[in-house]
C-alpha cells in the first residue's frame, strides 16, 4: 500500500474515533512528515485524498481541518428543522440562548408591519444536528399579538407547537434572502468552527394562513442548501 495511502487511513481513523472532532485543525504538514517519517509532498497526497472524500478542507495558509458531515437544508415554503433531520434519519436538538421581550428596531419593525418600538419577542437559538451545532437563528414576533408566547414556548418546546397553541395552525415561508459571510469570533466559537469557514445567512419572513407577516428571522448556519426545481410540464 503506497505510504500516502496509509496516512490517509490513519488520519481518517482518528477523525472515525473522534481523536479529531468536525471544526478540529489537523497537525501541520511538518508535523505529519515528522510523525510518519516521509517526505510533505506524500503528506500532501494524503490530506489530498482526505479533501476529495470530502473529510477534510483546506486552505492554503491556514492549514486542514475536519469537515462537518453534510446536512443540506432544503428550501421550502413549509421549513420544519426537526421534520427535516428527523426525515434524513439523523437527530436534532435545539438550545434556546435568549428569550425575552425588547423593542422592534426599524428593519424588525417593516418586516412584521408594527412601528418601530413596539414590543417583540425576541428568541435566539443554537441548533444541532447528531450534537454537533449547524445553526444559530434570531426569532421575532409581535409581543402584541403573542403577549404569552415566552411563557407557552418554555412548556412546548418548539416555536410551531406554540404557534398552534396561540391559534396558528399553519405558516409558510413567504421569502428568504441569502448572502454568506465569515463568523464572528463569538459565533465561531459557538459552532465549533474555524474562522475561515463561511456562514450562509438566511433573513426570512414567514406569513400565517391569511397571508399576515408573522415572523422575521435570521439564522446562520454552517450546512449547505439544495434547491429543486420542478420538473417542466409537458404536452
Amino acid at each position: 500500500m503506497p505510504l500516502w495511502r496509509e496516512i490517509s487511513q490513519s488520519l481518517e481513523r482518528r477523525i472515525l474515533a473522534r481523536e479529531l472532532t468536525p471544526g478540529d485543525k489537523l497537525p501541520t504538514e511538518f508535523e505529519l512528515s515528522r510523525e510518519f517519517m516521509v517526505n510533505r509532498h506524500t503528506v500532501r497526497r494524503a490530506l489530498s485524498d482526505l479533501q476529495d472524500k470530502g473529510i477534510v478542507e483546506s486552505t492554503q495558509g491556514r492549514g486542514s481541518f475536519v469537515r462537518r458531515p453534510a446536512a443540506p437544508m432544503r428550501l421550502q415554503r413549509r421549513p420544519r428543522f426537526t421534520e427535516r433531520v428527523l426525515a434524513r434519519g439523523r437527530t436534532p436538538r435545539t438550545e434556546t440562548i435568549k428569550l425575552l421581550v425588547r423593542p422592534a428596531d426599524s428593519k424588525v419593525a417593516g418586516q412584521l408591519g408594527i412601528r418601530a418600538g413596539q414590543p417583540v419577542i425576541y428568541l435566539e437559538r443554537r441548533r444541532f444536528i447528531d450534537d454537533e451545532p449547524t445553526g444559530l437563528s434570531q426569532h421575532h414576533f409581535s409581543h402584541d399579538r403573542f403577549p404569552t408566547f415566552i411563557d407557552m414556548y418554555r412548556t412546548r418546546g418548539t416555536i410551531t407547537q406554540t404557534l398552534i397553541d396561540s391559534g396558528i395552525p399553519d405558516y409558510t415561508r413567504r421569502r428568504t434572502a441569502i448572502s454568506a459571510r465569515l463568523p464572528t469570533a463569538q459565533e465561531a466559537e459557538q459552532l465549533r468552527v474555524p474562522r475561515h469557514v463561511p456562514l450562509l445567512v438566511h433573513r426570512y419572513l414567514n406569513i400565517d394562513g391569511l397571508g399576515r407577516p408573522l415572523e422575521y428571522g435570521i439564522s446562520r448556519s454552517t450546512t449547505e442548501v439544495e434547491i429543486d426545481f420542478p420538473e417542466p410540464e409537458r404536452d
